[in-house]
């Protein structure tokens, strides 16, 4: 029997595992097969495995039926430009660029919703969307009464949470204040933007961090040189809010001046990752243990670092949105040698995962996420001009940040580190920027490879 004489059903089967550009090329092969593409079916199917490689222009999340027949063409067919761009020596800008002028002085990017047009900015106390294309901000925005000092995103179809800490200064002492944000929208627009406040009693740490999911936000802290971290988790919404919580976990590692702590929501479950540039550290906490009420140690990962270079600042760390692709935080450091300590270099360390099948499991207490024994690191020579100029996007893939060359007649490069999982290498893109920029005075760079065509 010949391909085209299969069933459909069968063909459907054998499209599943074939990510693009490969179906489109059994779309060529003849006249009945080429019939497939005016099935939803069969572009559900392809761009359902090729989103397991890397992001397409909406949530990882997104039920794809919903999508009309030209829409998933579009997404399969921008996907493909994408990929073709950057497999080129140079990728080149395949869209005109726009610019426009926002309504409130130094406003700043903190989250870009993926696979839409909006941006969330803020400016002094102020957090409000922007629309990315038409240049104008939605009507309702969030005032918080003090600076904004954290904030952190988490995306779910059709909608997404946006957590801050806004910190107020008063007569005695400064207050801190959580707000949750949930923003609406539908065709890439916002469509209403509403607030929850609570009040912060946990005490301000050395290391502190915050993280936002679909069903929960919370921070996690430590002092310097203790081996101990507070974990404080909350719900998010709904009927099956988590219960409120405060732990204290053991990291089984002394916290020193240079290491990072973080912590990543996956799944329900929470991956509290220490970084001290030899190695990553992950704690994993389970669903269960967290529906619970409590936060308990379930199982313990190492990731190894191999530094070219030992001696090493702290600068900062990126965490993008969700390990779905294979990436659950790029940490960032500059370097020196003693013999010239004027070369510095800055590394970017990409910490690598693998989804299991664990998501399935009711019982909420085994891991989704195992974690590759080696970290993957690209250097790039030079040195941050402000570790606020860094930007991780959806994927993880992705890390934008502006760099000074050690030449200092030399002008500063707006670069993008790229990761690619099929060849667990990674390779380093400079932007054009142009001249009416001066890359020194962004405020920020952010970088969207999902962006609503």
């Amino acid at each position: 029997m010949i391909l085209s004489e299969l069933p459909t059903d069968i063909l459907f089967e054998i499209v599943k595992l074939l990510p693009l550009p490969d179906p489109l090329a059994l779309l060529l092969t003849c006249r009945s097969l080429n019939a497939l593409s005016n099935a939803l079916s069969f572009w559900i199917s392809v761009l359902k495995t090729t989103r397991k490689r890397s992001p397409i222009a909406c949530s990882p999340d997104t039920d794809l039926s919903q999508f009309p027949l030209p829409r998933l063409k579009n997404l399969a067919i921008s996907w493909l430009q994408l990929q073709h761009n950057w497999n080129q020596p140079l990728p080149r800008v395949v869209r005109p660029p726009i610019s426009h002028r926002l309504f409130k002085p130094e406003a700043e990017i903190i989250y870009a919703v993926q696979g839409t047009d909006i941006l969330v900015l803020t400016s002094g106390d102020c957090v409000f969307c922007w629309d990315v294309f038409l240049g104008v901000p939605f009507p309702s925005a969030i005032y918080t009464g003090g600076e904004i000092t954290q904030n952190a995103g988490s995306d779910l179809p059709g909608v997404c949470y946006v957590a801050v800490i806004a910190t107020m200064s008063t007569a005695a002492h400064d207050v801190r204040r959580g707000y949750i944000m949930t923003i609406k929208h539908e065709g890439g627009k916002v469509t209403s933007i509403t607030s929850e406040c609570s009040q912060i009693s946990t005490p301000q740490l050395d290391l502190e961090s915050l993280f936002v999911a679909g069903d929960m936000v919370g921070t996690i802290g430590s002092m310097e040189h203790s081996e101990d971290c507070l974990v404080a988790v909350d719900g998010v919404g709904g009927e099956n809010r988590l219960p409120t919580s405060n732990n204290t976990l053991k990291l089984h590692r002394s916290i020193s001046e240079h290491a990072f702590l973080v912590c990543i929501p996956y799944q329900g479950h929470l991956y509290i990752l220490l970084e001290d540039a030899s190695s990553v550290q992950i704690h994993h906490i389970s669903r269960k243990s967290l529906r619970a009420g409590r936060q308990e140690e379930c199982g313990r990962y190492y990731s190894k670092i191999n530094l070219s270079y030992p001696n090493f600042e702290p600068l900062c760390y990126t965490v993008p949105s969700t390990p779905f692709y294979g990436v659950t935080a790029t940490f960032v450091r500059l370097h020196w040698n003693f013999q010239n300590e004027t070369a510095l270099v800055t590394s970017f360390t990409f910490l690598l995962n693998i989804l299991t099948d664990a998501h399935d499991d009711d019982s909420g207490t085994v891991s989704p996420l195992e974690f590759a024994p080696d970290c993957v690191t690209e250097y790039v020579p030079g040195q941050l001009v402000d570790i606020t100029l860094i930007w991780q996007d959806h994927s993880g893939l992705d890390v934008t940040a502006v760099i000074q060359p050690n030449d200092l007649f030399e002008p500063p490069r707006l670069i993008l580190v790229r990761y690619h999982p099929e060849t667990k290498s990674t390779s380093v893109h400079d932007f054009i920027v142009p001249d009416t920029i001066d890359v020194k005075n962004l405020e920020r760079p952010t970088v969207d490879f999902t962006l609503r065509l």
